[in-house]
């Protein structure tokens, strides 16, 4: 990773804060004139620091209210298996998240959904119908009770702030 100083720091943290913001916005904010500013961003970008920009949407407010957190452990990890269940994943838009895992399951999705029907409509047509899957099992998230998109920023001094 490059090492960050304090104004990387500063920069990253106004952007995971408002991705919208302007560069003359942003300069201003961390004390730079918009040039240098705007270089510095373009360094962050070209070194993958900043991968993108995303708009972030309401899920409840577009009428998929449903978390589900789904286990699943394949016939077995070969390579064809593993080939199969992760490009059937990748085509399914209500797949949130998906994790390779250690431990006692293979897979970790996040899959949201309309209501119950509409995830088991998800399960039975997506990921019980491949051959490589095994097992599944399903927890559904009652509440969310922390929702970050902020990474925590490391200190110029390359420790993590608090």
């Amino acid at each position: 990773m490059p090492r960050l100083d304090a104004i990387d720091v500063r920069i990253l943290a106004e952007l995971q804060a408002n991705a919208r913001i302007s560069i003359a916005s942003l300069a201003k904010r961390v004390s730079l004139t918009p040039t240098p500013c705007a270089r510095r961003v373009q360094q962050l970008e070209k070194a993958g620091i900043i991968r993108g920009y995303v708009t972030l949407l309401d899920q409840a407010a577009l009428g998929l209210p449903v978390n589900a957190f789904v286990e699943v452990r394949l016939v077995r990890e070969g390579k064809a298996e593993v080939a199969e269940f992760e490009s059937a994943v990748h085509r399914c838009p209500e797949v949130m998240e998906c994790w390779a895992m250690s431990g006692g399951f293979d897979y970790l999705l996040r899959v949201v959904a309309a209501d119950l029907d509409g995830y088991n409509r998800f399960l039975r047509e997506s990921l019980l119908s491949l051959g490589c899957v095994d097992h599944v099992e399903t927890s559904f998230a009652l509440q969310r009770v922390v929702d970050r998109t902020a990474l925590p920023l490391p200190s110029a001094g390359g420790r993590t702030r608090p």
